[in-house]
């Protein structure tokens, strides 16, 4: 019986290939989604419910009589902590956050190698409190020249022999302990997962005396955090005049986190409905255009059980090749992700995870499946031969439903996807970017290391002489995953108030180098006492009769000149009144300007080059294009993200409605040759196939757009972006979706009226 099951689904299912494969491939979609975003989540939300006893482990957090906010933990303090808790709390862990550092590492053979580190300063507890694996044994560091470091910089320094032994000497930090060497003795398998514990070198506190740090414990066996906390209450200490207190915070479990991580998979689960709905909403159309084969089926004998049997063996062959082509999408998606994208993006992915959540998640679409077969079995249960003579069925409703629930879930992606994009386009707006600033000619040299610093003025005049640079200007301008940091200093108004200004330093050429209009002289950047200010800045003192000189902190300086703003400054920002530069010769990055005309990736090349003559391969060398760190890069991945999204949603849509109309042209063929027979125009051919598809898309878009508006504002409430409240992006937003819902069904009811009447009747 079986056997005949698969018989004739396979035969069902090949009579309608292309249908059954964009049902197929949108299911398949839904999964890699789902399964990926799941997987990312289960990594980084939450993090601390994957470790043992999770109930146990709480935060401790110190604070004041009069203070607002947590004190600090540093070294001392958490000395204090350890001798007062004994016996109130177990396994006490202490961690800094990740720092960075220069250190030189020596080898079993007296090899002497220059690296930069991630580091962190941490308690002989940190290892065993957050379950990290020690692969040499179950040694913590108990001497003060003793460290743990991690497999991946294990890898780095030892290759594939074990690094205990090896030296880790400081260079650019002095140590709080004096100790420069520090021995490895063992190395930690830190997963990298959403407990950010990610270093290259785990050094005692005492190397670092005044890093704030995080301090972890485990509550008792027995014991509830409400007892813990009374008997925390006793534990005090002064610091200098003020009571420390501390308390007890649980990590796991917090309401911010899983509803952050519940929302993160309602929204993925979106995509997989999405993908879900097609495939039924198919299976289920077809399982009712079959109604003439059901009625002959029981005029021979056949029960419900055979024909859930027959639907059931159709559900499980398309669910097992959407399943397989989830697998070909999932490897055919991951050599490109991890070509375009930063390792960084990348390296909690494992595609073995992935696999196995996709089988899971194949296995519950399945178990789903099955159930809501009961449903239309239970429909045609009273079918019969004369009774399907007699009648044409019932109007597809179960499909309407379901082509605009996916409507919803399109229309919603792309019309957040485009405030999105219309906001970052009103910020770069807001960006000052002088003209004729050609910012893809800017090459950028960090100087990161101690290498290329203590060699700088042979790199600067090998770089200096080539023909292929035309101008160079050095800044202290810092990034932090894109976005570029400044540093602050106050005005005080004469009316007491303190106004915030940003704050630049550099070589004032850097006026010249960007092309910003300036009224003053370009000074050396030797000179001290002086200021540039922005004309934001200039505005301000003029109204405060202050002129020719100004105090900013505490200290007085003279005016040199004033310009128009910081390059890719964003204007117009209320918390800033604007901003100041002041002359140095320090500086962290030496931007040059590539000659107009020359490759800049050529230039590159020889700049990076000159660069590696003395700056070793085990150190990094960032060299790369001044527009590729640009102000609102966190902004451009959520973009993308939301884009990709977006257009999942579409397809999906898309080959949904055209899967719909394929259906209705191949069983309505005689239809439309009769209605011609007797007459019927282009037009009411059209509105025949149309009209249904038209009525769900206005329903959808008068649905959604109200409450995506609503949802919008309330996001971007206290913001100052105003594209959300515009009318531009509803306009778009609707035009778009018409779109395509035109191109699908279009296609199709085109084909159907060139259909030649004596031809698909004769086919009856």
């Amino acid at each position: 019986m079986i056997g005949h099951y698969l018989k004739v689904a396979l035969r069902n299912l090949l009579k309608y290939k292309v249908q059954n494969i964009v049902s197929a491939l949108c299911l398949a979609i839904g999964i890699v989604v789902f399964s990926m975003v799941y997987l990312f989540v289960d990594r980084f939300a939450d993090a601390y419910s994957r470790l043992p006893d999770p109930e146990r482990r709480v935060l401790i957090r110190a604070y004041g009589e009069e203070a607002e906010r947590d004190i600090p933990f540093y070294l001392s303090a958490v000395n204090e902590l350890v001798s007062r808790t004994e016996g109130a709390l177990d396994s006490v862990s202490v961690h800094s956050a990740t720092l960075r550092m220069d250190v030189d590492v020596i080898g079993k053979d007296g090899r002497n190698l220059p690296y930069i580190v991630q580091y962190m300063v941490t308690n002989s507890c940190f290892f065993s409190y957050f379950n990290l694996p020690l692969l040499y044994g179950n040694y913590v560091p108990t001497l003060p020249n003793e460290i743990i470091i991690s497999s991946d910089f294990a890898g780095k320094i030892a290759k594939n022999s074990s690094p205990v032994g090896m030296v880790v000497r400081l260079n650019s930090l002095k140590s709080g302990n004096g100790i420069r060497d520090y021995r490895i003795v063992n190395v930690a398998d830190v997963s990298k997962d959403g407990l950010e514990l990610n270093a290259d070198c785990y050094f005692p506190l005492e190397v670092f005396p005044y890093a704030r740090t995080l301090v972890y414990a485990l509550i008792p066996e027995g014991q509830t955090l409400n007892r813990v906390n009374k008997a925390l209450s006793d534990i005090g200490w002064n610091d200098g005049e003020q009571k420390i207190s501390v308390e007890a915070s649980p990590v796991s479990g917090q309401t911010g986190t899983l509803l952050a991580k519940y929302l993160v998979l309602i929204l993925a689960s979106l995509i997989l409905v999405s993908g879900l709905i097609n495939f039924l909403k198919f299976t289920f159309q077809m399982f009712y255009a079959r109604q003439h084969e059901l009625a002959l089926r029981k005029s021979l004998g056949s029960d419900m059980k055979g024909v859930f049997g027959l639907l059931s063996t159709e559900v499980f062959c398309m669910l097992s090749f959407a399943f397989l082509l989830s697998l070909v999408l999932l490897e055919s998606m991951l050599p490109l992700a991890y070509r375009y994208l930063p390792e960084e993006t990348t390296d909690w992915f494992i595609a073995k995870d992935c696999y196995l959540t996709q089988a899971a998640l194949y296995l519950m679409v399945l178990l789903v499946c099955l159930c809501i077969v009961i449903y239309p079995v239970w429909r045609v249960r009273g079918i019969n031969l004369m009774n399907r003579i007699r009648t044409n069925g019932q109007k597809h409703s179960f499909r309407a439903v379901m082509i605009c629930i996916q409507l919803f879930v399109s229309m919603g992606f792309l019309g957040a996807v485009i405030i999105i994009h219309l906001s970052y386009g009103e910020l770069r707006g807001r960006l000052y970017y002088p003209e004729k600033v050609e910012e893809n000619r800017i090459v950028s040299i960090d100087m990161n290391t101690d290498a290329i610093r203590k060699n700088w003025d042979v790199i600067h005049s090998e770089i200096n002489s080539m023909a292929e640079i035309e101008g160079q200007t050095f800044v202290n301008e810092e990034s932090n995953n894109g976005l570029l940091s400044y540093q602050f200093t106050t005005f005080l108004k004469h009316d007491s108030a303190e106004v915030n200004l940003k704050v630049m330093t550099g070589n004032p050429d850097y006026f010249r180098f960007f092309h910003i209009p300036l009224r003053g002289k370009i000074l050396e950047a030797e000179m001290e006492g002086v200021v540039y200010i922005s004309q934001s800045f200039a505005d301000l003192l003029r109204h405060e009769n202050a002129e020719g000189m100004v105090k900013l902190g505490n200290r007085t300086y003279q005016i040199a000149g004033v310009y128009e703003d910081l390059y890719r400054n964003m204007t117009g920002n209320d918390e800033f009144a604007g901003s100041v530069f002041f002359p140095t010769r320090d500086f962290k990055v030496w931007l040059l300007k590539v000659a107009s005309g020359k490759d800049v990736d050529e230039v590159m090349k020889k700049i990076k080059a000159v660069c590696r003559k003395y700056v070793p391969d085990t150190l990094p060398l960032d060299v790369y294009k001044y527009g590729k760190r640009t102000v609102y890069s966190s902004m451009q991945i959520l973009e993308t993200m939301m884009w990709i999204l977006a257009a999942v949603s579409l397809l999906l849509v898309v080959l949904s409605v055209y899967s719909s109309i394929s259906m209705d042209s191949v069983a309505r063929q005689k239809e439309v040759a009769i209605r011609k027979i007797n007459g019927a125009s282009r037009k009411d051919i059209v509105m025949l196939f149309a009209r249904s598809y038209i009525t769900m898309f206005l329903l959808m878009f008068l649905f959604v757009y109200p409450i995506l508006r609503l949802a919008m504002i309330n996001a971007l409430e206290g913001s100052s972006l105003k594209s959300v409240y515009g009318w531009e992006w509803g306009i778009i937003l609707f035009v778009v979706m018409a779109l395509l819902i035109t191109l699908a069904v279009g296609w199709q009811i085109i084909k159907l009226m060139k259909v030649n009447p004596a031809q698909a009747i004769k086919k009856e």
